[in-house]
Order: C-alpha cells, then sequence, then structure tokens
C-alpha cells in the first residue's frame, strides 16, 4: 500500500508521534511511504479530514483517514519504535492553530 502523511501525527490518546518512526513502522509491515500523493497513492493520512488536501485526495479516489484510525486499522499490532529525532517541519505543532473541540461536553445531550 502507497501511503502519504500530512500535518503533524497523535495517537488514539494525543501523545505525538514522530513521523520518521511511523515511516520506519510502515516499512516493516510492507508498506511505501510517498511524499506527496500521486496516481498510484492508496491512502492519505492526514491530522485533519477536512482540509483542502484531505478533500483533493477524496476527489482524486484516495482513501483519506485520520492518524488515529491509521494506526487502529492499519499498522494494528505494529510496534511503533520511540526515539526518532523529530523534523522541525512536519513534527512541530504550532498550538495557537489548532482547532479547538466545540463538541466537548455535549456527551449527556447525545445519549438523551
Amino acid at each position: 500500500m502507497n501511503i502519504v502523511f500530512t500535518g503533524p501525527a497523535f495517537d488514539g490518546a494525543g501523545f505525538s508521534i514522530v513521523r520518521g518512526d511511523l515511516i520506519a513502522a510502515c516499512a516493516t509491515s510492507g508498506h511505501a511511504v510517498q511524499r506527496a500523493v500521486k496516481p498510484d497513492t492508496d491512502l492519505l493520512v492526514a491530522s485533519r479530514t477536512d482540509t483542502v488536501k484531505a478533500k483533493a485526495a477524496l476527489l482524486r479516489g484516495v482513501e483519506v483517514m485520520t492518524y488515529p484510525t491509521f494506526l487502529a486499522k492499519v499498522l494494528g499490532s505494529v510496534a511503533i519504535a520511540r526515539g526518532a529525532r523529530p523534523d522541525k517541519y512536519t513534527d512541530v505543532v504550532d498550538k495557537s492553530l489548532l482547532v479547538p473541540d466545540f463538541t466537548v461536553g455535549f456527551e449527556a445531550l447525545d445519549a438523551a
């Protein structure tokens, strides 16, 4: 499977994962990581699925999923090593650009 990563990576618990560690885990499981979406790209893994890049990939027929979903469904049982050096362009998170979760606190309303 040919995979492209975009945006900073976080696991389901909210912990940051260095892209180098993700690339190594993909190589271990037989997946190829590409630098950009190409005609042979199978999957785009993104921090958010509502971005221009994610929507464009969907229009091209490329499957799009978030990092937590990717970790659970694709890498599942693959151990992801920790310790790669963070890349200042792909692994640094500018907290001022994060979109707040406006659904916090509405779980009780959904259950009703």
